[in-house]
């Protein structure tokens, strides 16, 4: 691990909060032909949907394989604001794939490259995606840092000012860095990303493929404001792991010594099963934040509206737009998943 003088917060970078401003938008085409099967169409049409709404507000950067990108330019048809670029990689979810890029708040942007083993060896086949990260900084010309850990920007949530959340389920999985104990992956959260302050969780949603992210249970949507998924299903398996995830945050403090702001946001009412058959990990925290926007995902549920109420009001300066994302939800991610921000050079 590199020392502090040569680490990203040594050099001055930190990892901006997900509001602020972006130059642009990274996604990755649906492409893992065995993973969609017959639904890959409508992945493509759904895919296309969101690229075109995001691109309303932000530059949109579309990494896509070379085989692929015909289909690509087609369903997104001829807008302004969206970049192709070909890559080769595995599956569509940028949020862990892509670099993690941050900022020195003044007129530079650099990205980390963190290890990536498939969600803990829960998929085959993912050496292009573990070099994804690598390959759009090079592409791209932006300067890597070398994250010495498993970590995907999905497992974490932060403030900008700090704070992080995460999850012992995620971050201590023995499937991602087993020969690290949990001052070490903090000791690597404050050099790289400046967390001054861990929050640890308890884990994530039971049918999450991704080995319980935080992105899908607790996210920051302001500085001292917490959204958590709840349910008030006695039935539903996650409740007790919802319940104890709020109440540890409302015991809890940022790095600045402040009480959190912790408001529910309730799950999808309607149980429903992925692909492979297991039950979907829907939820309604995987939407994206972009310049004047909030894309939030609906997935023809009593509880879309009510959702888009509640993160509405989190974020009253910006538009509410409301994009079905049924599709990646069966194929196992979500909006958030879907997209990675990359910060403008000055956060705002």
């Amino acid at each position: 691990m590199e020392d502090f003088r040569h680490s990203p917060v040594g050099e001055g970078f930190f990892l901006p909060a997900e509001w602020e401003s972006h130059s642009c938008c990274w996604v990755q085409w649906p492409s893992r032909a065995d993973r969609w099967r017959d639904l890959l169409p409508k992945a493509y049409a759904e895919a296309a949907e969101i690229i075109r709404t995001i691109a309303q507000f932000e530059p949109v950067k579309v990494a896509v394989r070379e085989e692929d990108l015909p289909q690509a330019r087609f369903a997104c048809g001829r807008i302004e604001n969206v970049r192709f670029l070909t890559l080769p990689m595995d599956d569509s979810w940028a949020r862990d794939t892509m670099p993690m890029f941050v900022t020195n708040g003044t007129d530079k942007v650099a990205g980390i490259d963190w290890q990536f083993n498939g969600w803990g060896h829960s998929v085959q086949g993912f050496a292009r995606d573990a070099a994804l990260a690598s390959g759009v900084l090079s592409q791209e010309r932006i300067r890597k840092f070398g994250g010495d850990m498993v970590l995907e920007a999905g497992a974490i949530s932060v403030n900008g000012h700090g704070t992080l959340l995460t999850t012992e389920e995620c971050l201590l999985n023995e499937d991602r860095n087993p020969e690290l104990h949990l001052s070490e992956i903090e000791e690597r959260l404050a050099l790289y990303l400046g967390a001054r302050k861990v929050i640890w969780l308890g884990g994530g949603l039971a049918s999450d493929n991704t080995a319980g992210q935080v992105s899908r249970v607790a996210v920051f949507a302001g500085r001292e404001h917490v959204l958590v998924s709840e349910t008030l299903d006695p039935m539903n398996l996650d409740r007790v792991t919802l319940s104890d995830n709020r109440a540890h945050l409302e015991l809890a403090r940022d790095a600045n010594g402040q009480n959190l702001k912790v408001t529910g946001v309730p799950l999808p009412a309607g149980g429903r099963l992925d692909l492979d058959g297991k039950p979907m990990a829907m939820n309604y925290l995987d939407y994206y934040v972009a310049n004047g926007a909030v894309i939030m995902p609906v997935y023809d549920d009593s509880m879309d509206d009510q959702a888009a109420e509640i993160v509405g009001a989190a974020f009253p300066d910006r538009r509410m737009v409301q994009v079905p994302a049924t599709v990646l939800a069966l194929g196992g991610g979500g909006i958030r998943r879907f997209t990675q921000p990359q910060p403008s050079t000055g956060v705002k």
